[in-house]
């Protein structure tokens, strides 16, 4: 009886012992938050960096997608370690890196080569620094797109804005655009704002054009109006205890699977311009504007630059430094 006793007991260490082995070489899962859908390139370029991190971390490490409509509620996650990692905009992460907007602030770049050329060199190193402070590794910045004006009717100038319900974001650059333009901004996260352009409580929002057409939006509010009146950034992040936590060699993994920047910028260039031909073959109105036209909406937005960065507080002055001395250095390149 003793001699079964004994057998029973040794059985039962060696399974207890072999389910904590078993355990502790279990794959670990990392959830990578977004609010990229399928079927658009923002989604594919995450997808892509997914499947390539996998591909080189093996049995040892696996993201997955996770879709989080509400970007503010992401961030949060990605802080508090319920979700490992994230990829947003500076816009999404307002809430805790509020600093971020002025890379948006309205009608900053001349073009395109000035705005990715100081962003890269005097704005994502400090960057990076703003968000390790809270507590996220910032390991990609790329694009989203331009953002414009939407409308449930044609809204053509900024005197068609004056009085309106316009949906604002959590960000400074949206909120000071709206109010510059005299609107009726209401401050909505992106899960709210859907109905409210459908119920009416808002007639108009702005958003960036790959983003808007996958959402219920561009059924609600069909006139897109190219202000290009600032730009989003894309971001992908990581929680910062679990990134500087990594094996060395999978932390190279993770950061050589990651998109490369022109590549990624391209992708939301080329895809733009189709999308639209799409979206108005369905039904739906984009309404181009001339340089004055766009000059037109600049002359009332611009000035509140000043204003903005002061709302914002923080190290938003010290950013708005560094992106205006990169822009001085870019005109001495020329």
């Amino acid at each position: 009886m003793k001699t079964l006793k004994k057998f029973l007991v040794a059985a039962s260490f060696s399974l207890l012992a072999a389910g904590i082995s078993a355990t502790a070489h279990a794959q670990e899962v990392w959830k990578l938050g977004t609010a990229a859908q399928p079927g658009t390139v923002l989604y594919d370029i995450v997808m892509k960096f997914i499947n390539d991190f996998n591909a080189a971390a093996g049995a040892e490490l696996k993201m997955e997608y996770q879709l989080v409509g509400n970007e503010q509620e992401m961030h949060q996650q990605v802080v508090r370690g319920r979700l490992q990692a994230g990829a947003s905009s500076f816009a999404g992460g307002a809430i805790l890196v509020p600093e971020g907007a002025v890379f948006q602030t309205p009608y900053l770049w001349k073009n395109n080569e000035e705005r990715m050329w100081v962003t890269d060199n005097f704005g994502v190193p400090l960057a990076k620094k703003l968000f390790a402070e809270k507590g996220l590794e910032l390991i990609l910045v790329a694009d989203v797109g331009w953002n414009d004006v939407i409308c449930k009717t044609a809204c053509l100038t900024p005197e068609s804005i004056k009085g309106q319900k316009m949906r604002v974001s959590p960000s400074q650059a949206s909120r000071i655009t709206f109010k510059q333009l005299g609107a009726n901004g209401v401050q909505m996260p992106l899960t709210e704002a859907w109905p409210g352009l459908q119920s009416g409580l808002v007639v108009g929002a702005d958003l960036p054009f790959l983003f808007y057409v996958t959402t219920p939006a561009a059924q609600s509010a069909p006139h897109y109006v190219l202000t290009r009146h600032y730009h989003h950034d894309s971001t992908f992040i990581v929680n910062k205890a679990l990134f500087d936590g990594m094996k060395p060699e999978l932390r190279a993994k993770l950061l050589k699977a990651l998109p490369d920047v022109a590549w990624a910028r391209k992708q939301v260039a080329d895809t733009e311009g189709p999308k639209m031909k799409e979206f108005v073959a369905k039904g739906g109105f984009v309404h181009q504007l001339t340089d004055a036209q766009r000059e037109a909406w600049a002359a009332v937005i611009r000035p509140g630059e000043a204003e903005m960065v002061q709302s914002i507080g923080g190290k938003a002055q010290e950013v708005m430094d560094a992106l205006k001395k990169g822009k001085v250095a870019f005109a001495a390149r020329k």
